[in-house]
């Protein structure tokens, strides 16, 4: 893997909602692991940039067991392009195969799948699902009732 491949996205993959541009975090899949990168703005005393797992969606006791195992990793860097090229080297080593098995054993919680549509009624005969999240998906509809829009949406609406 080289780093001009790593691809930086501002859109969090597990829960679809996409961070402003000022919030200094974003994500990146790399082989199979998903890392938060934070760049902490007018920072004088820490890294300015950094990467570490994604854990929001882990088991608390089970990401525990796998921090303690000696599993975690970390990457942090000055500037932006080193902090991926030092991500791409780390990919090249055994070291990482070892810890992205791990990684990847360690139980995920069971995620309700978003909600990503409310479904609303605008007359008779007439509903429509609106998106919560206008910026990545369009309005549907209309739709002849209720049931016809949730039967065609499952379980992404609510």
């Amino acid at each position: 893997m080289k780093a001009e491949d790593i691809r930086l996205s501002y859109t969090d993959p597990i829960t679809g909602v996409r961070a402003p541009r000022d919030a200094g975090r974003q994500y990146v899949e790399v082989d199979g692991v998903l890392l938060v990168v934070t760049h902490v703005y007018r920072s004088r005393g820490f890294p300015d940039w950094s990467a570490e797992a994604y854990t929001d969606h882990l088991e608390s006791r089970a990401h525990l067991e796998w921090a303690k195992g000696g599993n975690a990793f970390g990457f942090a860097h000055i500037r932006r392009r080193d902090l991926l090229a030092q991500i791409a080297a780390y990919t090249e080593i055994k070291d990482w195969a070892e810890k992205r098995a791990a990684w990847l054993a360690v139980p995920r919680n069971r995620w309700k799948p978003t909600r990503r549509y409310t479904i609303e009624r605008r007359g008779v005969g007439d509903w429509w699902a609106a998106p919560r999240f206008p910026e990545r998906d369009r309005e549907r509809g209309p739709y002849l009732s209720e049931e016809t829009a949730r039967a065609d949406l499952g379980d992404s609406a609510n």
